[in-house]
């Protein structure tokens, strides 16, 4: 049996506030590593230092991840295994996405913003396709993923072109991640769910 308790806004005005300021904070914070993000992976100048934030992020848990998608896709042939690093960066926080988004959870926008973060991340790494600027883990140009992607598909002249579109398509994603994430934060404190309990 449920017994409908006092509602949250009623009975503790401090723990609305608290959570609204949490996820207000969380927020603030991936608007601030949105704009590294944006500015950093619109093109790749050599020897420039990237953000901190942002190298330690990447350096730390997507390029894990990347790697990750080389690996467990190199059975499905050259092609997939040269696609995984960037599939598997882009789906991990999809289906967190898709998983939270099913349950109805208010952190679904968290995990959004970071399919869109990777996807600029993505982007730059087909635009360097031509030049292959890019420090690579293996350290050679021969492994330079979208170079062999697009030059297997006779593509690499179409390389800016794609890179535009999914750097855009990262932003949109992202954009709407953090004012879906603020809308939630904002509609949660101002119609807090009315707790149960069971017997």
């Amino acid at each position: 049996m449920k017994f409908p308790l006092p509602r949250q806004d009623e009975t503790d005005p401090v723990v609305r506030w608290t959570l609204l300021g949490l996820r207000c904070a969380v927020y603030l914070w991936l608007t601030y590593f949105f704009v590294q993000a944006v500015t950093t992976f619109s093109s790749y100048t050599p020897g420039q230092p990237w953000p901190f934030l942002l190298s330690m992020v990447r350096m730390w848990t997507f390029l894990p991840i990347h790697e990750a998608g080389h690996l467990f896709l190199r059975p499905f042939g050259t092609v997939v295994m040269f696609l995984g690093g960037s599939i598997f960066q882009v789906l991990l926080p999809l289906l967190w996405f898709l998983l939270a988004l099913h349950q109805r959870s208010a952190v679904a926008p968290f995990p959004l913003f970071w399919v869109g973060e990777n996807l600029m991340d993505v982007s730059l790494y087909i635009r360097d396709t031509t030049l292959r600027q890019l420090p690579l883990l293996g350290g050679h140009k021969s492994g330079h993923d979208w170079f062999n992607i697009l030059s297997r598909w006779d593509m690499l002249s179409s390389a800016e072109s794609i890179a535009d579109v999914t750097y855009i398509i990262g932003i949109m994603i992202s954009v709407s991640a953090i004012v879906a994430g603020c809308a939630l934060a904002v509609n949660s404190f101002r119609h807090p769910p009315a707790p149960t309990l069971e017997e």
